[in-house]
């Protein structure tokens, strides 16, 4: 691997019933917009407002089987596709994040290198970032990254492994019609 796209990977790891399931289970929880924290100031806040997207860290029936297929991928990108001998400097793995994107909802530009995100026992920042597509039936909310220049495509059940670092900044672009539901785990 040479180059930085190669470093990301897709895997078609949740059939459309599962990623259904987590919908509606996901339809009880409580959700909170999102919110970036800035290491300098020490303080949360959004970029766009009322424009950020609402994140829920809850607990829904099915979240157990989730993060079994999310190990499982995890598992696929480091130990089969990722294969170097050198890494093996992670971890594990973070709780599982719900995102919900309704109309006009969007994530600002960003990198996932995330400085509070571990401060208690575990300590460190996330070295990749695993991010998850459960509907598809939505439109806007494009993945874009490497300052927007380059769209990935991915679709309902397929889970996308990256680094979290800063060569991988990444946003996503306004819903337009509909409701766009993800979910992220950080490994770190």
């Amino acid at each position: 691997m040479n180059n930085l796209e190669s470093y990301i990977k897709i895997y078609q790891a949740l059939d459309n019933q599962f990623c259904k399931k987590i919908i509606s289970e996901l339809k009880g929880v409580e959700w909170q917009q999102h919110k970036f924290y800035n290491p300098l100031s020490k303080t949360y806040g959004t970029r766009n407002g009322k424009k950020e997207l609402d994140i829920s860290w809850n607990n829904i029936e099915s979240k157990q089987e989730l993060t079994d297929k999310v190990w499982k991928a995890i598992e696929q990108y480091i130990v089969t596709d990722l294969n170097k001998d050198y890494f093996d400097g992670w971890s594990g793995f973070t709780n599982i994040r719900f995102n919900k994107y309704k109309k006009t909802k969007l994530m600002d530009l960003h990198c996932d290198h995330i400085h509070s995100m571990f401060d208690g026992n575990m300590k460190g920042i996330p070295i990749l970032t695993v991010l998850g597509l459960l509907n598809d039936d939505y439109e806007g909310g494009k993945f874009l990254m490497f300052d927007e220049q380059k769209e990935i495509k991915f679709k309902a059940g397929d889970i996308m492994i990256f680094p979290s670092i800063f060569l991988y900044p990444h946003r996503v672009t306004s819903v337009t019609k509909g409701t766009r539901y993800s979910f992220v785990s950080w490994v770190w």
